[in-house]
């Protein structure tokens, strides 16, 4: 086990939006920017170091959105074969430094997910002893999903889209779950999604000002 230190972020955005119909979901306008770049900006500003994005689809215009003076972008040319393969490829970069004890995994599609949230499970981390601590919030489990370096190794070997299910669904595996008492984030995977999204940010934003 690590001696719970640097936690990295690892944002995963190479998919091709294939149930999204209106266009690449990450590049469609969010709370004045992107999509994937709410969701890069989200664990920069939670203080995660380094922020890695992974890019496959369209990769060039991702890279744009996102902007590379705060990020780490690594390039999946397989992303067509399934999560995994984007997931094997950002802790691959990761595990070559040495400093980092843990990655923080996150989508790229998911920008509803908090920077005081990601705090708050990586703080949880830190003090539970557990290999895994994930966000469970009232509806379902979610993101950030940190994971410790020993499991480096096995998120590297997933194929498909079971890239972190094969460490989440190990037995005897400790996984901590840390409760967020809000909704969960909208993953966008539709039109409909992106639209609830939208106002869910909407509602957020007229909460914060009563």
């Amino acid at each position: 086990m690590s001696d719970r230190g640097l936690i990295a972020g690892l944002v995963l955005a190479a998919g091709a939006s294939v149930r999204h119909r209106g266009g690449l979901k990450l590049l469609l306008p969010f709370d004045g920017i992107t999509v994937v770049r709410a969701s890069v900006c989200a664990p920069v500003t939670a203080g995660l170091r380094p922020i890695v994005v992974v890019v496959g689809h369209r990769a060039e215009e991702v890279r744009a959105a996102v902007g590379e003076e705060e990020v780490e972008l690594v390039e999946n040319p397989r992303y067509r074969e399934g999560v995994a393969g984007s997931l094997s490829a950002g802790i691959r970069h990761l595990a070559a430094q040495s400093d980092i004890e843990a990655a923080a995994i996150l989508l790229g599609d998911e920008p509803g997910v908090s920077p005081a949230v990601i705090r708050y499970v990586a703080d949880a981390w830190r003090g539970g002893g557990a290999p895994v601590a994930r966000a469970v919030y009232r509806d379902r489990p979610g993101h950030p999903v940190i994971v410790d370096r020993s499991l480096f190794p096995v998120l590297q070997g997933g194929e498909g889209d079971r890239g972190l299910s094969s460490v989440l669904d190990r037995r005897g595996l400790g996984v901590l779950p840390v409760h967020i008492d809000l909704k969960a984030p909208v993953d966008i995977d539709t039109p409909a999604d992106y639209r609830r999204a939208i106002r869910d940010r909407g509602e957020d934003e007229r909460r914060g000002r009563e």
